[in-house]
Formats: C-alpha cells, structure tokens, sequence
C-alpha cells in the first residue's frame, strides 16, 4: 500500500518515516534546512572558538552537529563526535572524557594517515615518537566491520592504495579470523605506519626523562599520563600540533546527546552535574585551534549557568519561528519527489497545512512525526494525490495522544511520570484556560488540592498563568502545549 500511495503522491519513498539525523546521514545534507545562525557558528568552530548549542529536544540539534562535521571536514578540520558516553561516570569525570576525546581522535587521525602515508614524511622523529605514545595509549581495537567503516569514511588525499593491500594480504586470506571479528588493534596500525622503529633510547621530552623501549603495549608508568588532566591536555595539543603539520588546519569536538545517556534518566540535575566538570574547565575550552561545541537540552542551562562561564563562551539558541516550518520540511518534500511537490501542495485543504504546522510547536522533529501519523491513514486511501482530510484529522489526534510526553518535559523530582497524570488532569477539565474553581469542580477536591495540582502544571510548565484575571478575579492558567489545545478541542479527556 505505501509503494502506491508513494507512487500517487509523486515521492520515491515516504518522506516521513525516518525522524533523526542518525537515520538519514545517505541524504542528509540534501534536506538539511539551514538556521540563520550556522555559517556565524561554523566559522566560529573552524577558528577554534569553543560554542555551546541550547535547544529544546526535537529541534535539531544532532542534524546541526553532524552537519557541522561535513563541513568542518570540507574546510579539513579533524573533527569528532562524541555521543557515546557508556563507560563514563556521571560525576568528577573530566578525565575520563579527556580519554574518551583522545580516543576518538588518535583512531581518526592514524586511520587517516593509513589512508595518506606520504604525510608521515612530513613529520619529525621527535612527532613520530608522540604519535607512537598516542598510538598505543588510545587507538580504539576495531573489528572489521568497524575498522572498515571508519576506513571508508575517511578523505584520501592522495591517490594511493597502499594500507588496502597491507590490510588485504594480513587480513583478508584469513576468512576464519574474520568470521571472528578479528581486532584492527595499534600494534596492527603501528606496523603498518612502521611506528615500531621508535624504540631504544628515544624519550618524551614533555613527559618523561627516558623509556628505554616502546612497543604497543604502554608501559604503566605511560598508562600513568591517562589519570593525568594536565598531561592529557597536553597530549591533546600535542596531537593537534602533529595533525596541523599534515593535513589539518585545526582541530574540532562535537559532543551530542548527552541528555538522552540512558544513566542520566532524563533528570536535569543529573545531566548539569555530568557536564559539569568538562564545561567549568575555561582553560580546555579556551585551548587555541581546539574547539569545543557542546550540545545541550535548553532545560539544563538555568542550573548549570550557575558555574558555567556562558557569558565567556557564546551560547547558539536554536529557536524557530512558525515561519520556519515550511520551508524546513519543504526541501524533505522536494528531495523526496524530485522537486515535483512542496508542503502546500500534498493537502486537500488547505487550512490542514496551519494545524499540522500549529501543533509541531515549532519543532521540526515533531513536525515530520506529525506527517508520518497523516501518511499511515491515508494508505487507507492509496489512490489519492494529496493528504484528505479525514486522514489528516486522525492523524492529528493520533500524533498528540502518542507523543512521548515523558521524554519532553525535565524531570525536576525524578519521577516524572507525574507528567502524564497532570496532562490527563487538563484534559478532563475540557477548557484551555483552567482555573481551581474547574479543578475543584471537576475532580470534587479542595482548593488546597487544586492550587497543588496547578502549581505543579506551572513548574513544568504545561499551563502558565494569565496575567489578567477572571470575571470572579480568579487566577486562570492558560494550557501551553498545542497538542494539548488540540486534544481538548477534540473533546478527548485521556492520552
């Protein structure tokens, strides 16, 4: 059926199914719709100008970090995402971010000399050594799949093919290692860079006064740079420095989704004190030619503003506007049916486009999530060119009656499952503009117990208070969510 319809719209596929950056890196940059902020923040990076990104869930965060690194790397700046935070303690943990930054550099960084070889001449011995150090104190193992992945995401700069046919001729004949998920491991990289001859009376200078042999394994009294901020640090620039002698002009750390780390259980003050102890340290975010763009849910910054310089590190606001919206999922729509369609044209009528538009809340996410409920109804209906609509109606009650309330709203208490009972509470009052007399009258409670309720609703904010009164002088308090509004419009009184 969705062939068909996607046939009768004029789109190759559904352009609603997918609703992160994550899942559409193939086409990415062809729907990316581009904020009036981002070439300022993109300079910005490419200087080494640390930036932090605040923007509430579904606004498209992630899709303007992975940007970011598309471009970054056309500009050939070494850049990195982290957004992988499993083995990382939720407090005191600046080390071990510190690490985990190294990490994925260092496997980034040989795998892309793996790739270009001929830049290897144009380091020093004394380079070579800091890179064999680097080398064996923070190349990720890999298995194959991995190793080939990343390989090929990698920009050859020169047209040779050389470590493919190292890595075929060790590797490859071996069918039974492979079905093994056999590791890329440093000693691996390290023979293949010929890093391996850096032994016997070599040293570091910043960090040791002798080490009498180097192999792939670090010694422990190297392992003991790893516990250190200071020497990680320096490591880190170290790195940068090498990386700028080859290729790279400078070096960029893109970190995402920290807020959606499972452990944090979506908590604000969990995810303040996580981010805490990396974001305090102005000397790492001040480092030149080593920039730092942190991402962040909004909802945290009024916690976290009380020890984090964001008056010294320019803060990025992603905000849209109602305007937005539609050329935002315009330029899906026209990727999607070959420039044929726009967001207009898909509807039968037309006041269906503002609602839709209306209760995305200015969210892009929410709006194609939206959409994607409206498409799944009109399959009832396949032979149609345009969203009718009946099938625009059920989608809208469908898309606010499923949305994921608990993942929008920060939990302050811990428990913010209290959420969902305090949305059904506005609904069954059946009015966008509550007072405690409708709480009282309604639920047969109080004014105590109502005020309660009401103060609670204010704090996460799903209603606000007018600042005019009633025609009693009563307080009224004004639902905030249009998927709310819509909700009650409709006369539904539960999700």
């Amino acid at each position: 059926m969705t062939n068909k319809l996607n046939i009768s719209l004029g789109f190759s596929k559904n352009p609603f199914s997918k609703f992160s950056a994550e899942e559409e890196m193939e086409f990415h940059n062809e729907i990316f719709y581009e904020p009036t902020f981002y070439q300022t923040l993109l300079d910005d990076l490419k200087t080494g100008t640390s930036r932090f990104i605040l923007g509430q869930r579904g606004h498209g965060k992630s899709s303007i970090i992975h940007k970011l690194k598309t471009d970054l790397e056309k500009s050939q700046v070494l850049t990195i995402i982290i957004d992988r935070f499993d083995e990382i303690s939720l407090t005191e943990n600046k080390i071990e971010l510190l690490n985990l930054i190294l990490q994925e550099f260092v496997t980034k960084y040989v795998l892309f000399l793996d790739k270009n070889k001929s830049y290897l001449k144009k380091l020093s011995k004394e380079d070579k050594e800091v890179l064999s150090l680097l080398l064996k104190l923070f190349f990720q193992p890999l298995t194959t799949t991995e190793y080939e992945s990343r390989y090929n995401n990698i920009k050859k700069i020169k047209a040779r093919n050389w470590f493919i046919k190292i890595y075929n001729k060790i590797v490859k004949p071996t069918n039974s290692l492979i079905g093994t998920g056999i590791l890329i491991t440093s000693k691996f990289i390290a023979d293949s860079l010929n890093l391996n001859q850096y032994h016997s009376g070599n040293y570091y200078t910043e960090f040791f006064s002798e080490i009498k042999k180097i192999d792939t394994s670090a010694t422990d009294h190297e392992q003991l740079l790893k516990k250190s901020k200071r020497h990680l640090k320096e490591l880190l620039n170290r790195l940068n420095s090498i990386s700028k002698k080859t290729y790279y002009k400078s070096s960029v750390v893109l970190f995402d989704k920290v807020d959606e780390f499972q452990d944090l259980n979506q908590e604000i003050s969990k995810i303040a004190n996580f981010t805490e102890d990396i974001l305090t340290d102005t000397e790492l975010l001040l480092q030149n030619d080593i920039a730092i763009a942190f991402s962040l849910w909004s909802e945290v910054k009024p916690i976290l503003s009380k020890k984090v310089r964001f008056d010294k590190f320019k803060e990025i606001d992603i905000s849209w506007k109602k305007s937005d919206m539609e050329p935002l999922i315009d330029k899906r729509i026209s990727y999607f049916s070959e420039g044929k369609r726009n967001f207009s044209s898909i509807f039968n009528i037309s006041g269906d486009k503002q609602e839709v538009i209306d209760i995305s809340n200015k969210s892009p996410r929410d709006l194609i999530s939206c959409l994607s409920d409206i498409y799944d109804y009109q399959t009832s209906n396949f032979n149609s060119s345009v969203f009718e609509g009946d099938s625009v109606s059920k989608g809208l009650v469908k898309f606010a009656q499923r949305y994921d309330y608990l993942s929008m709203y920060p939990s302050r208490t811990g428990k913010n499952k209290d959420v969902l009972s305090m949305i059904n509470l506005i609904l069954r009052t059946r009015k966008m503009n509550i007072t405690i007399l409708d709480l009282n009258a309604t639920f047969n409670q109080k004014t105590r117990w109502s005020q309660g309720k009401l103060d609670n609703m204010v704090r996460y904010r799903l209603v606000e208070e007018d600042s005019k009164l009633g025609p009693n002088n009563e307080k009224i308090y004004n639902v905030l969510d249009p998927k709310l509004m819509h909700l009650i419009k409709r006369g539904i009184t539960t999700l």
